[in-house]
């Protein structure tokens, strides 16, 4: 499977949200602002999780239309 910029950059943006969530807990920060974060971070692989679930099931409808129709690459 070949991933678009735009996945390979929401990857990058959770590895600086896992980052400074990281620095927090570092630097003592408190506790809430540090579970806020956490949240955020999880949101943030959700919402990847979902958009390479619907890559992954666009690929395979697009797939099995071809199959049907005797359409080959």
């Amino acid at each position: 499977m070949k991933y678009t910029k735009r996945i390979q950059n929401r990857v990058s943006r959770i590895e600086g949200q896992v980052g400074g969530v990281k620095r927090m807990i570092l630097s003592d920060t408190d506790e809430e602002k540090v579970m806020t974060q956490l949240q955020a971070v999880i949101s943030s692989l959700e919402s990847l999780k979902m958009e390479l679930m619907k890559k992954e099931m666009k690929e395979s409808l697009v797939e099995d239309i071809k199959k049907s129709l005797g359409i080959s690459e």
